[in-house]
């Protein structure tokens, strides 16, 4: 099965639950495109062993490709490391465990709702809060009601018969994870169920927020925490990106983490691209590899492209374009690889501009002065 051409080890030792317009969600995993059910009421039986993830199983046994899976089809297709090749790493490398006829789950991606402190350009309500004001504004015919969740009203695993052979969980968005104290419960209760000795825990954060020391007391007591700070840009550009967010402020958090986490610690850099940074990918480059490239025991931060969806997917650039960011990308071979990843073509941008310039205007904000060299390439 594990040569399968679409295996991939998520399908049969992971779930991802997410709460989503009042209900809960699931999938394999945090990447998948859409879910395989939704349910009012959290029952793993039903999910574990339902036809929906009975079906996943099928379409690997049989070499056809699970349209949810996209993502990673698409970064393999590119050269990039997908989220299949990583949790394969894992599992073979790491945790030495390739079993894959399991009662349950070994790993749960856990998004308990939207409660974020930024309303950042590629997101919406649907994983910030603080999106919903300009949402209103952009939709005032629409209800907000599915975006209002209540810290009380997340997610929730009281059965620890669930967690007792657990050995990764993936605390991801929506939401910022490190506003609530969500990510903490559910750690106690793993400890309490079974210890935390051989699980591996991550976090995708915005960097706004550090933790106290009975977290990092916490932390230290899991094989690794593994932290992954979404970062698509420097300076002011980082700012209009992930609107909210202070730059110098992020920085000050990146010293802190460095300076304070356990032993068991990585740290990465998650950087979304696409209309809104394209040209500018070799700066962050730069400042990663000169400023957060390692953490204080020098073992590697990676620096990880991940491609942006939705509106503001770049999918092709005019020739001009292409032959400035050759040049410009000349000393950044991976960057060069996102580049030959693209369409050339004369193709207009209007949709990008469309949906920018709509949401530029509510914010008071401008994409084309803090971008002058990029929007001229793409105007």
């Amino acid at each position: 099965m594990k040569n399968k051409k679409y295996f991939c080890y998520e399908i049969y030792k992971n779930l991802a639950i997410w709460s989503h317009n009042g209900k809960l969600g699931y999938n394999p995993c945090s990447f998948f495109n859409g879910y395989i059910k939704e349910s009012t009421k959290f029952n793993l039986d039903q999910v574990w062993n339902g036809p929906e993830r009975v079906e996943l199983k099928k379409c690997v046994e049989n070499d056809i490709p699970i349209s949810g899976c996209q993502t990673c089809y698409n970064a393999e297709a590119n050269g990039q490391e997908s989220r299949r090749q990583g949790s394969k790493r894992l599992y073979e490398e790491y945790h030495k465990d390739t079993e894959i006829d399991l009662e349950g789950p070994q790993g749960f991606d856990y998004s308990v709702g939207n409660l974020c402190n930024l309303k950042c350009v590629i997101c919406g309500p649907h994983n910030s809060s603080h999106w919903i004001p300009d949402y209103q504004k952009l939709h005032p015919d629409r209800s907000i009601e599915l975006f209002q969740y209540k810290k009380y009203e997340q997610l929730e695993i009281n059965d620890v018969e669930l967690l007792k052979n657990l050995k990764s969980v993936h605390f991801h968005g929506g939401g910022e994870p490190l506003l609530s104290e969500n990510h903490v419960r559910l750690l106690l209760k793993i400890h309490e169920t079974k210890g935390l000795a051989d699980v591996r825990v991550f976090y995708n954060t915005n960097g706004t927020k550090t933790v106290s020391d009975d977290i990092l007391k916490l932390w230290e007591k899991c094989k690794l925490i593994e932290i992954y700070f979404s970062i698509d840009d420097i300076g002011q550009r980082f700012e209009y990106q992930r609107t909210g967010a202070k730059w110098n402020e992020l920085e000050y958090n990146l010293d802190w983490f460095y300076k304070n986490m356990p032993h068991n610690h990585m740290f990465n850099i998650n950087c979304t691209w696409g209309y809104l940074n394209f040209f500018y990918l070799d700066e962050i480059y730069d400042w990663w590899r000169d400023k957060f490239s390692c953490n204080r025991y020098q073992d590697p931060t990676n620096l990880i492209f991940q491609k942006a969806t939705g509106m503001f997917d770049l999918n092709h650039i005019s020739p001009d374009a292409y032959s400035v960011l050759e040049d410009k990308f000349h000393n950044h071979k991976e960057i060069k690889l996102l580049l030959n990843s693209l369409k050339i073509s004369n193709q207009s941008h209007n949709s990008f501009w469309t949906n920018i310039s709509t949401l530029d205007k509510i914010r008071n904000a401008d994409f084309r002065i803090l971008n002058p060299e990029w929007s001229k390439l793409i105007s």
